[in-house]
């Protein structure tokens, strides 16, 4: 949402400010706030209510959903091996979830090679 609203620059702060005034980095930093707010879960919300800085918070959220432990590491590589397309299905939703786990492995510094995804993907009777 934040790229669809030209607002992920303000959780960039530091790559690309040379070309806005401090006054539009406010604006857009209450914009981007203001949008993962609403997006927030109420569970969720006590643990960034207090913050203003766009890049804070989603430093904040990404601390509390990326977290490269052993349990979650093995709970998908499970998820991955387990998936089975069934047959009557859509296939591009399997498709997609198959490539998401895959996507959260990698960003627990799992990488699986495009032979192995392959395998994994092709149902064996």
């Amino acid at each position: 949402m934040l790229y669809s609203k030209d607002l992920y620059d303000s959780v960039e702060r530091n790559k690309s400010k040379g070309t806005k005034s401090d006054t539009k980095w406010k604006k857009l930093n209450r914009k981007a706030v203001a949008l993962i707010r609403q997006w927030l879960d109420l569970s969720v919300y006590p643990h960034v209510d207090t913050e203003t800085n766009a890049e804070k918070m989603w430093n904040k959220l990404k601390e509390l959903y990326e977290k490269k432990n052993v349990q979650n590491k093995a709970f998908l590589i499970r998820k991955l091996v387990n998936m089975k397309y069934t047959e009557g299905k859509s296939m591009p939703e399997y498709l997609s979830i198959f490539q998401e786990t895959v996507n959260q492995l990698t960003n627990n510094e799992i990488t699986l090679n495009d032979e192995l995804q392959v395998l994994l993907i092709v149902e064996m009777p």
